[in-house]
C-alpha cells in the first residue's frame, strides 16, 4: 500500500509521505461570494421590429420615403410651422423639418406631455407632445399646414380632429391626412382578429365621414388618392428586406423576440388582406381651408 502511495504521488510529481505522518488541519478554505447575476437581456419590442422595418421611430410602411412623399404636397418654406400629428410623428416631424427647414409640432400618442426633439438641422426644432386623438388640442391659429399620418389608428373621430386642425391652422393652410377607411361592410372576424392584432380601440371610419369632416370644417377638397397599392408593395419590401437581414446574421433572435416578430407579421398580414378584399382603403386626402369650420 504504502509503495503505490509513494509511486502515486511521484507521478504527481508530490513527495512520498513520511511513515505515519501526523494529519494536519486543513487551512480554512477561503469564502467566495457568489458571482453577481448576469443581467437580464432588454424584452424585445414590437416598436424595436418596427425601427427595423420602416426607419427608427418611424411607423409608416416606406419610412422617410413616404414620409417626405406626403410632406412634398405642403408648401412648406423655412419659417413655416407644421403640425404633425400620428404614429411616429416625432421621427418624420425630424424628417421633415431636416429636409424642408421647417418648424414641426409633432402630436404622437404615447409621447410624454411636453417633450423637445434634438433637431437635425442646426437652428431648427421639433417639438413633441402627446397626441391625445379622443380630444385632440392644438395651439389656435399657429400653424401654417398639416400634416395627419394615420391619426385615427390611436382612436378620435374624423370630426373631432378636423375641427381641432381647423383652429389650429391660419387663413389658408393646407392639410394632408393619410389613414384607414372601412368600406360599407359588417364587421367580420378578419376585422376582429385585426383590430385585436394592431391594438386598436376602435374600427377606422368610415370612407365617407372623413370628407363630410373635411367640409364642415372649412376645408375644399383638391385631391384624393387611394394609397394603397404604394402601401402593400412598401409593406412586402420592408419584410422582405428585415428576412434577408436575420436569415444573414449568425445568431437567431431569441425565443421572446421570435415572438414579438411574429405578431408584429400577423398584424401586417391581416391589414394586406382586408385591403386586398377591399374591405379597408387607404386614402389620401389634400385640402385647403376656405373658411372659418361651422
Amino acid at each position: 500500500m504504502r509503495r503505490a502511495i509513494t509511486n502515486g504521488a511521484r507521478l504527481l510529481g508530490a513527495a512520498a509521505p513520511a511513515d505515519e505522518p501526523a494529519v494536519a488541519a486543513a487551512p480554512p478554505r477561503p469564502v467566495v461570494a457568489p458571482a453577481p447575476p448576469e443581467p437580464a437581456a432588454p424584452r424585445t419590442t414590437r416598436q424595436d421590429w418596427a425601427d427595423r422595418l420602416w426607419g427608427e421611430g418611424m411607423a409608416i410602411p416606406g419610412g422617410t420615403t413616404e414620409v417626405l412623399r406626403l410632406a412634398s404636397l405642403l408648401p412648406l418654406v423655412p419659417e413655416a410651422t407644421l403640425l404633425l400629428a400620428g404614429s411616429g410623428a416625432r421621427a418624420a416631424g425630424a424628417v421633415v423639418s431636416g429636409a424642408r427647414g421647417c418648424f414641426v409640432a409633432a402630436f404622437e400618442p404615447g409621447a410624454p406631455v411636453a417633450d423637445a426633439v434634438a433637431p437635425r438641422v442646426p437652428g431648427r426644432k421639433v417639438t413633441a407632445t402627446r397626441f391625445e386623438a379622443e380630444t385632440p388640442a392644438f395651439r389656435r391659429g399657429y400653424h401654417h399646414h398639416a400634416l395627419f399620418l394615420e391619426p385615427f389608428r390611436s382612436g378620435g373621430t374624423p370630426e373631432g380632429l378636423l375641427q381641432a386642425a381647423a383652429q389650429a391652422l391660419r387663413p389658408g393652410g393646407q392639410v394632408v391626412l393619410l389613414d384607414l377607411v372601412a368600406r360599407n361592410a359588417p364587421t367580420g372576424t378578419g376585422e376582429t382578429r385585426w383590430l385585436a392584432a394592431e391594438g386598436r380601440a376602435a374600427a377606422p371610419p368610415a370612407e365617407e365621414a372623413v370628407p363630410a369632416a373635411l367640409e364642415r370644417a372649412g376645408f375644399v377638397i383638391n385631391v384624393v388618392e387611394d394609397a394603397g397599392q404604394r402601401h402593400c408593395r412598401a409593406v412586402v419590401e420592408g419584410w422582405q428586406a428585415l428576412l434577408m437581414a436575420l436569415r444573414e446574421r449568425p445568431e437567431r433572435p431569441s425565443a421572446q423576440a421570435a415572438g414579438v416578430l411574429v405578431a408584429e407579421a400577423e398584424a401586417w398580414l391581416l391589414r394586406l388582406r382586408l385591403l386586398q378584399d377591399g374591405r379597408l382603403r387607404l386614402l389620401r386626402w389634400h385640402a385647403s381651408m376656405v373658411r372659418p369650420p361651422r
